[in-house]
C-alpha cells in the first residue's frame, strides 16, 4: 500500500511472448477494477529479449523498474505483472518507480526460482562406420541427441552445456578416438569428422 494505492505483483514463467496475453486476461478477470496492469518480461537464455509496458503510467515509471528487478536477479523466461488500484493520491514518478520496484522485488522473493541448464546445439557428421560408436557413447553419457540424418555422411545434432562447450566437445572426440589433440579444427580434419556449432541455445 502506498498513499492509498495498492500494488499487487505476479510473476509467471513463460516460454514465449505469446504467453503474456493469456496471463493478462486471467489477471484482469481477477482484478477488473484495477487502474493499471504494468508488465515486464525477459526471454532467451541470455535475456536478450526484454519488454516492458507502463500501461498508462508516466513513461519509464512502471515497466522499467519491474524489468530492472528481473535484470538484477538475472532472471529470464519470466513475466511480471503489477496491478495497481489507484488510491486517489498521485505518487509522482519517483514514488511510482519505488512502488513498482518494491512490489516486484517482494513477488520474486516470495517465489521459487528454478535453475535450468543452457545447452547449445552441435552438428557432428561422421562416417557410417563410426555411427554406432558415437551413438552408443552419447547414450552412455546422457548426451541428448535431438536429430539424426543420413546423407553422404551420417550426422547427429546433439546438445552440450554452453558454458563448457569447446572443452566437452574436445573430450568427446578424444574419448572416441583415444588420440591426443591440440585444436578442434585440425583434430576433426584428421579424423574426417565435420563439427558445426549451430549457435542455437535451448533451456532444459
Amino acid at each position: 500500500m502506498e498513499r492509498g494505492s495498492k500494488f499487487l505483483a505476479y510473476a509467471y514463467p513463460i516460454a514465449t511472448e505469446d504467453d503474456v496475453p493469456n496471463i493478462l486476461q486471467i489477471i484482469k478477470k481477477e482484478h477488473p477494477k484495477a487502474r493499471h496492469y504494468c508488465t515486464a518480461l525477459r526471454l532467451f537464455p541470455d535475456g536478450s529479449l526484454e519488454r516492458s509496458n507502463d500501461d498508462g503510467e508516466p513513461s519509464g515509471s512502471a515497466g522499467r523498474p519491474i524489468l530492472g528487478q528481473l535484470v538484477k536477479n538475472n532472471l529470464t523466461n519470466v513475466c511480471v505483472v503489477v496491478v495497481r488500484y489507484f488510491g486517489g493520491t498521485k505518487l509522482g514518478i519517483p514514488g511510482l518507480i519505488e512502488a513498482y520496484k518494491t512490489s516486484t522485488a517482494n513477488a520474486l522473493a516470495s517465489g521459487s526460482i528454478v535453475e535450468r541448464s543452457v545447452l547449445t546445439k552441435v552438428m557432428i557428421k561422421i562416417s557410417y562406420e563410426s555411427f554406432p560408436t558415437f551413438l552408443n557413447y552419447f547414450k552412455q553419457h546422457d548426451i541428448p541427441v535431438i536429430e539424426e540424418a543420413f546423407g553422404d555422411l551420417a550426422s547427429f545434432i546433439i546438445c552440450l552445456p554452453k558454458s563448457t562447450l569447446k572443452h566437452k566437445l574436445m573430450e568427446i572426440l578424444h574419448q572416441l578416438s583415444q588420440m591426443d589433440y591440440e585444436d578442434l579444427e585440425r583434430y576433426t580434419l584428421h579424423l574426417g569428422i565435420e563439427v558445426e556449432v549451430l549457435n542455437e541455445d535451448i533451456i532444459i
